[in-house]
């Protein structure tokens, strides 16, 4: 059976419409929590740790691609995005983080505990 783009875009469409949106979630909300004076280190962290994972996702999909089939390569990639989601769905640290407003008595450049 040859692949179907039809079903390779099923399979990523979900990913590509949530992504954005809790993406803009964490990092609005670590950003919120964040003292003013370390922004920018705790930026620079999170963008240097992003670059050096991102090489990791193209040399699974190779070695995948050289071992198995495209199609399986697509279902390894779409269960481990399954498993991403619902792992951040069901974090009690996400699920039961603290809003704004719980955090205002913390004075301002002072580290949450």
């Amino acid at each position: 059976m040859l692949p179907n783009v039809y079903v390779l875009t099923a399979s990523i469409l979900p990913l590509a419409i949530t992504l954005p949106v809790t993406d803009s979630v964490v990092h609005g909300y670590r950003i919120a929590i964040t003292p003013d004076r370390i922004l920018g280190r705790v930026e620079s962290v999170r963008g240097n740790i992003a670059l050096l994972v991102a090489p990791l996702g193209p040399l699974a999909a190779g070695f995948l691609l050289a071992s198995v089939s495209a199609r399986a390569t697509v279902a390894v990639f779409r269960v481990c995005g399954l498993l991403l989601a619902v792992w951040g769905t069901l974090s009690p640290s996400i699920r039961q983080a603290p809003s704004l407003a719980e955090l205002d008595h913390l004075r301002p450049g002072t580290l949450l505990p």
